[in-house]
């Protein structure tokens, strides 16, 4: 176990050292002429998140039946159906992810554009051609307050130059938060998130839309004035469009959205290996910054992958991956053994099983240094519908609440377990499948997918999860297709 300890902490300390020589090499990705008037700014700021915290994306990927891998031998692996036990590791810190430090300022009076991005889109839903929404998040390393060069605030406008929405001035948008434009005629997302703001005059299908510095139209809104565009490649004015576009869709009432990418991998569901980002991917280029899911995995142009929308809002669950850590349930089994991993070969097709389930199990600690009031999880990479064969389709599910016994760990039996000496009894907390099965919006009756989110309910302003506390979450994955694949996710909570 020693020699396995001092193996795990070289490799994160060699990715930390990584980390920090790719982040403060970033500069170079400044390459928009507004970016560079910022530069200085943006390698200061850069420099101060090299020196922040470093996170881990949680990797929950299988390793071959029979076959044990430990921190230094990370692999996909493959389920089958054959009965046989499944092993699955879970890679730590295989992921060093560097997040803006909260204490540090960044304090210029009118930001630089850039540093609020078109994070995810639609422009049509299952309710028509006004069932649409744009949201924008804040990747800069602070809170982000609206001063406009000219006019009451920021405008979302479409490539005809009418705003659709204006960010008023003196709104605050948290470090890592959202804010949320949609057409109030025919939105069908409200319950899984309300809009900050709202209009009725219909984008049309595939046309672009960009985010300004001013609400003055006209003149005002130019290319030194942008902080972000998205259009497809049918889109003929630049101005709301960044490389070539996306790709051009047929127009579909389905329930779909274009979501940035936050694995590094467009939304690909076969590339294997750990996330190389956990935070939406910016390379100036819509057509690889963004990739197309829809919640029946429909061939609509721009590329096919099962997943679901999921706007934000201002008061949406911020990610937490490196203040909310993941560890085992039981530490002293094999990663890849129950009650850390679990599967079940009952058949259950109408539930997206029809080769039975995978339920994964961890512990969750709070380190945020205040109650969380809300916590989820976000799907960023997942091997899901249409995973060719030799790749497991997965369908997230909503897990039950459950109970585990036997557990020897005794930081787990401390923390959560019956008694609080090994061994111990713990109750596992099912992550529910937000909008799922259920009826409730984003509908997903395939399961979830890309950009699906998974809640843990008990998790609620007058049960928050105190400092220090931990939750075990069960985690429940449909099995559609055997096969080798993989599932990342992201940590969302409030505060």
């Amino acid at each position: 176990m020693r020699q396995r300890s001092s193996r795990f902490s070289a490799i994160v300390l060699s990715l930390l050292v990584l980390s920090i020589l790719v982040v403060t090499a970033a500069p170079a990705f400044a390459r928009k002429p507004k970016k560079r008037k910022a530069a200085a700014e943006e390698a200061e700021r850069l420099k101060r998140e090299s020196e922040a915290r470093i996170v881990a994306l949680y990797q929950m990927a299988m390793a071959r039946t029979n076959q044990i891998a430990t921190p230094s031998q990370p692999v996909n692996g493959a389920m089958n159906d054959s009965g046989a036990s499944i092993v699955a590791p879970v890679t730590p810190a295989t992921n060093a992810q560097f997040l803006a430090d909260d204490a540090a300022s960044v304090a210029p009076v009118v930001p630089a554009a850039g540093t609020l991005l078109i994070s995810e889109f639609r422009l049509r839903g299952p309710s028509g051609a006004n069932d649409e929404f744009i949201e924008i998040y804040n990747n800069s390393g602070a809170d982000h307050t609206v001063a406009a060069i000219s006019g009451s605030g920021y405008a979302v406008a479409a490539s005809d130059g009418v705003v659709r929405c204006t960010i008023p001035n003196a709104t605050v948008i948290p470090a890592g938060g959202h804010y949320l434009c949609a057409n109030s005629i025919a939105y069908s997302l409200s319950t899984y998130a309300t809009a900050d703001a709202t209009y009725t005059t219909d984008i049309p299908d595939n046309a672009g839309i960009a985010l300004f510095n001013n609400n003055s139209g006209g003149a005002s809104f130019s290319l030194a004035n942008r902080f972000d565009a998205v259009g497809s490649t049918s889109e003929a004015n630049t101005l709301y469009r960044e490389g070539t576009g996306y790709p051009t869709l047929t127009p579909f009432s389905i329930n779909y959205a274009f979501v940035r990418d936050e694995c590094g991998k467009s939304g690909s569901i076969t590339t294997m290996g750990p996330c190389t980002i956990s935070t939406p991917k910016d390379t100036d280029n819509n057509a690889v910054d963004f990739y197309f899911v829809d919640t029946n995995g429909t061939s609509a142009g721009a590329g096919q992958r099962l997943g679901a929308p999921g706007p934000q809002n201002l008061a949406s669950p911020i990610q937490r991956n490196s203040t909310i850590t993941a560890a085992l349930l039981d530490s002293t089994v094999s990663q890849s053994s129950p009650p850390n991993r679990v599967r079940d070969f009952t058949s259950v097709p109408a539930q997206n099983s029809t080769f039975g389930t995978l339920s994964i199990r961890r512990r969750f600690v709070n380190n945020t240094g205040a109650n969380v009031t809300r916590l989820r999880f976000r799907v960023i990479d997942v091997t899901t519908f249409p995973a060719p064969s030799g790749f497991a389709d997965l369908r997230p599910r909503t897990a039950a609440t459950a109970v585990a016994a036997g557990i020897n760990d005794p930081v787990t039996c401390l923390a959560t377990g019956a008694p609080t000496t090994t061994p111990c009894i713990v109750t596992l907390q099912g992550a529910d499948l937000e909008g799922g099965e259920g009826g409730e919006n984003p509908s997903q009756p395939n399961g979830g997918g890309f950009n699906s989110s998974l809640a843990v309910g008990t998790i609620t302003l007058g049960t928050p999860l105190a400092n220090g506390a931990s939750i075990n979450v069960q985690f429940l994955l449909g099995i559609q297709q055997t096969g080798n694949f993989k599932l990342y996710v992201n940590v969302e909570a409030l505060p």
